[in-house]
């Protein structure tokens, strides 16, 4: 769990450093009168290696994906989600003229 949460809070740090340095990219070609581009590779590179020490610490501190096990005696997920109760037959829809599907 610690270390997920140090790559995590890692990844992080890279981000909001990067965030910064292209900032202040921005303002230096605002300056120097440059129009932009896009980044530096060590800027892409740079939010590369945040984004991925973030997701890795991310995958780390969920843990193991665990599977889903039904038993035998609860109702499907069919039978689960049908409610006759709620299902309407009388419904202002009806009022509403038909679109032309089939056009002869």
């Amino acid at each position: 769990m610690k270390i997920g949460s140090a790559a995590t809070c890692v990844g992080l740090f890279v981000l909001l450093r990067c965030a910064w340095a292209v900032s202040q990219y921005r303002d230096m070609l605002k300056l120097t009168q440059q129009e932009f581009n896009g980044l530096p590779q060590h800027l892409q590179l740079e939010l590369l290696i945040g984004t991925v020490c973030c997701l890795i610490g991310g995958f780390v501190i969920a843990g193991g994906v665990k599977p889903i096990v039904i038993s035998r005696g609860a109702p499907s997920v069919d039978t689960g989600s049908c409610r006759p109760g709620f299902i309407q037959v009388n419904h202002r829809g009806k009022a509403l003229p038909l679109p032309a599907l089939v056009t002869s």
